[in-house]
């Protein structure tokens, strides 16, 4: 039986044991689809019985080491190897992906704000209400990997999505600590409405995201950080057998840093039009008052630079990765650390 929601559909059967390649896919009508069918990879491998994990990465089509680790996973890993069952989406908007964009090219949409239910609203949001309905709907852990993409470069760090359920943060919080990436960034409750964390915790998944790198590049480190970061989870979860996951190289959890993306962040941002010249780097430790970036006018040469300067002591967390601005682009992001009894506070206050 196919899985179908809105113009979207896929014959792959999620159920049966054994290890399996199709496509979900979607028609469009536009001058170059009028006649085609629009195709993305899904896979699952299944063990038998266990908990389930939904794997995804090509939310945003300009972000590549969560496509590179969900492939990795389909073509190192057997049935065998699973407790459980593992759903893989490597490339989740694809026409985004081929178009080397954060955003679709049929309809300008946004994945990663489209989860809002509605069928036959356009290509975007069909996608993601099929992903709710058929694949986090089946999932007990579902793992959304990010990056920068072309205009950011971001720390390595998971997101702890803030809730109103005590429950919820705390399995969240335990996920980032076991994903163990450099960082995470403890984000707001409904922070960003239409996202993948927010549709899987309304459903009652578990979830973790993460951004690893950017630049619309394939960063080494960051890439070996998030294959490592979601075998363990895969093994924390119960659906990777520990053995296979020492095969492949898995070594234990380093500690993770708790940076704040909430009220206390930062957001060095452009007001004129010019070239930014960055005076630090991703993950440096910054101090109030430290000079963080230059603008220079892009045409005059006798206009003396603009120096922009950190409001607080944290972490240079992400940076823009194209020099020229204009008003309202964000040049860096500046997160305090947070202490035990910093992020105890967050956590309680989101609860209250």
């Amino acid at each position: 039986m196919s899985l179908r929601f809105g113009t979207v559909h896929s014959a792959l059967d999620l159920r049966a044991e054994g290890k399996r390649a199709d496509v979900f896919a979607f028609t469009h009508s536009d001058n170059r689809y009028g006649f085609s069918s629009i195709q993305s990879p899904l896979a699952v491998i299944c063990g038998g019985e266990g908990p389930t994990a939904l794997v995804c990465g090509g939310n945003h089509g300009d972000e590549y080491e969560g496509q590179i680790i969900v492939r990795r996973l389909f073509e190192m890993l057997e049935a065998s190897d699973l407790n459980g069952r593992l759903i893989l989406a490597p490339s989740l908007n694809m026409p985004a992906v081929q178009s080397v964009s954060r955003t679709s090219p049929l309809d300008g949409g946004n994945l990663n704000r489209s989860f809002t239910g509605l069928a036959f609203a356009g290509p975007t949001q069909d996608i993601a209400g099929f992903v709710t309905t058929h694949l986090i709907s089946e999932a007990d852990l579902a793992i959304d990997i990010h990056s920068g993409g072309k205009i950011s470069n971001y720390l390595d760090t998971a997101y702890f999505c803030l809730s109103g359920d005590p429950a919820q943060n705390a399995q969240t919080r335990e996920l980032s600590c076991v994903m163990g990436l450099p960082y995470t960034m403890v984000v707001p409750a409904s922070d960003t409405n239409g996202d993948f964390d927010s549709k899987a915790h309304a459903v009652g998944c578990a979830m973790i995201s993460c951004e690893l790198g950017g630049e619309a590049k394939v960063s080494l480190q960051s890439l070996e950080r998030g294959w490592h970061g979601v075998l363990r989870l895969l093994v924390h979860q119960g659906v990777l057998r520990a053995q296979a996951a020492e095969r492949l190289g898995m070594p234990p959890s380093p500690q993770t840093t708790f940076i704040d993306l909430g009220e206390n962040v930062q957001y060095v941002t452009a007001q004129s039009y010019g070239m930014m010249e960055p005076l630090v780097c991703l993950g440096d430790r910054v101090a109030k008052g430290q000079a963080l970036m230059q603008l220079r006018d892009l045409y005059k040469m006798d206009a003396t630079p603009q120096v922009l300067t950190s409001a607080c002591e944290g972490i240079v967390s992400i940076v823009r990765t194209t020099p020229i601005v204009t008003p309202g682009d964000h040049l860096c992001v500046i997160c305090p650390e947070l202490s035990s009894e910093g992020l105890e506070a967050q956590i309680a206050a989101a609860t209250t």
